[in-house]
């Protein structure tokens, strides 16, 4: 016969590895079963809160977007109305030939006109640009009565575009008539868009 310690322990040993096989076959079905479920929902909570992440950064995209639009679009509309105000090369011809014929028709004659024109760009930004813009100006020197010159200067800047007078010095008449000898520089701006310029 077997001794009675032994088969005591025999029996908390059998009882010991059925708890061992219990505890492996739990731990088994949990890697089975619930392991992949868990790691699906840890996933699922990345994705989600990668999502929420990769929402408010859209939004806040957007937002400097509408920003940025609004703010090209108010660009866009002073570069209008900047434009409205500046000739183009055949008009700033016109203009200038016309000056003579205005003097005259103000009862002014004129007695010295002489051109000349500055680009407002350097010559990098001038080939970078598709516009640039140039200052053209005309010093007009000629003799008549003040009002005569009053109404030369109103006809100059009777334009929709921007006509700028400036450095205006009248003088009296030398042969001690009534009428007055006014120098002024007479100057205007001009676009020019390189396509035109390929032309001429």
């Amino acid at each position: 016969m077997i001794p009675e310690h032994l088969t005591k322990s025999t029996r908390s040993a059998k009882t010991a590895m059925f708890a061992a096989l219990v505890l492996i076959g739990a731990i088994a079905v949990y890697n089975r079963t619930v392991a992949p479920h868990r790691n699906y929902l840890m996933a699922a909570q990345q994705y989600e809160s990668a999502v929420d992440h990769l929402d408010r950064k859209n939004q806040t995209i957007s937002q400097d977007l509408t920003v940025k639009r609004k703010e090209l679009e108010e660009l866009q509309g002073k570069f209008r109305q900047i434009h409205l105000e500046l000739f183009d090369p055949a008009e700033a011809g016109r203009f200038f030939s016309h000056i003579q014929t205005k003097s005259q028709e103000a009862g002014c004659i004129v007695s010295q006109l002489t051109f000349s024109t500055a680009s407002l760009a350097s010559g990098e930004k001038r080939s970078k640009s598709n516009h640039y813009i140039t200052k053209e100006q005309a010093i007009l020197s000629v003799v008549g009565g003040f009002s005569n010159i009053l109404a030369l200067m109103n006809k100059l800047q009777d334009s929709p575009k921007k006509v700028c007078i400036d450095s205006v010095t009248i003088n009296a008449d030398d042969q001690g008539t009534v009428h007055l000898e006014c120098k002024m520089a007479v100057t205007i701006y001009v676009i020019h868009r390189k396509e035109e310029d390929q032309h001429d």
